[in-house]
């Protein structure tokens, strides 16, 4: 496992309720697509059906034992797309509550060949965004970053003294920037609990000069999560006996907070493989796996959690019908010249 890898899924280990998300898509020669995505994990993880994929009546559903796993079972899911445009309009997913993708296949007729093009587009899960990462890193960075972190990339492993530098030199204020926003989140929250309590003696003003003071003391609390935490944090930054009840008044507020972390957290702890099953030869992709007309991701979601990431396959379907008009046509072509030569000396 490379560093990059090790330092996306360390603190996701111990978290129970971790699934194996299969999905396959098949592209048909018609523009349909058939979608089918197996979960796999323990009876009552499986049965509670809390996946990140909503999965309506129009799929078919059937759950199994899994074989030489006692206590996991596997539910299948499959449906049928006649077009993208209905795959995307059913996987959008919902900010926030499931896994969202974005869909794209492309169909382009050679005359002895067609071309398909497949394109699915994970969108980054991160809940806390209000300051961009451009704030901590540099462009030429991101690029980088990005670069070494893709699954299609075979040179991803640190392998010279440099790259191991930059990536010292950039995780620290990656893991920075995932603070600094998850604490945006809970101190505008505190802010509109504040002003939700409407007390003189507890005001905006004064708490907005102290929020550089609050973040420093809330570092810790944020790092494992711990947002209850963060009430006796800030009263004690705070000094004021109303922080408690500023809390309270918007505890719906914390409660999404604490919400949107756990879909984070549930969600980067389960395992993904996506697979793609192309018409004809696969001719180029990104995925660092190609068996036959099958292409294969996995542990994608470490890297869209922050970063979109598209997968994409390309193929090529010889059209035997077309090659099969040329055949006759070139037959026929080559018949009237043999007539037209059998005139020619027959009149001499």
């Amino acid at each position: 496992m490379s560093p990059i890898l090790a330092a996306c899924v360390v603190g996701f280990l111990s978290l129970s309720g971790c699934l194996d998300i299969t999905s396959t898509s098949q592209v048909n020669s018609n523009g349909s697509i058939v979608r089918t995505i197996t979960f796999t994990g323990d009876s009552t993880e499986v049965y509670a059906g809390k996946f990140p994929v909503e999965l309506d009546s129009s799929w078919s559903k059937n759950i199994t034992r899994s074989p030489g796993k006692d206590k996991n079972f596997t539910l299948t899911a499959s449906r049928t797309f006649q077009n993208v445009g209905e795959m995307n309009s059913a996987l959008k997913g919902t900010f926030g509550k499931t896994i969202q993708y974005r869909f794209e296949l492309d169909k382009s007729f050679r005359w002895f060949f067609t071309v398909y093009r497949y394109r699915e587009t994970n969108i980054p899960f991160d809940q806390f965004t209000a300051i961009p990462i451009t704030e901590f890193l540099s462009s030429s960075e991101i690029d980088w970053l990005t670069k070494m972190m893709l699954p299609g990339d075979t040179t991803k492993d640190l392998t010279t003294r440099g790259d191991s530098l930059a990536f010292e030199s950039i995780m620290p204020r990656i893991q920075e920037g995932e603070w600094r926003n998850r604490f945006e989140a809970v101190f505008n929250a505190f802010l509109d609990g504040v002003k939700m309590l409407n007390n003189p003696l507890l005001t905006p003003t004064m708490v907005r000069p102290l929020k550089d003071s609050l973040y420093r003391r809330s570092v810790k609390a944020i790092d494992k999560s711990n947002i209850d935490t963060l009430r006796i944090v800030f009263g004690g930054v705070l000094k004021n006996p109303l922080v408690g009840k500023a809390w309270q008044a918007n505890a719906s507020g914390f409660d999404e907070i604490k919400r949107r972390i756990e879909f984070e957290h549930s969600t980067n702890s389960h395992k993904y493989v996506t697979h793609v099953v192309m018409r004809g030869i696969i001719t180029g992709s990104n995925a660092r796996k190609i068996e036959g007309n099958t292409a294969t991701w996995q542990d994608f979601k470490d890297y869209a959690h922050h970063i979109e990431y598209t997968m994409w396959v390309e193929s090529r379907q010889v059209n035997w019908w077309g090659v099969g008009i040329a055949i006759v046509v070139v037959a026929s072509l080559l018949t009237l010249l043999a007539v037209s030569m059998l005139r020619r000396r027959n009149r001499i």
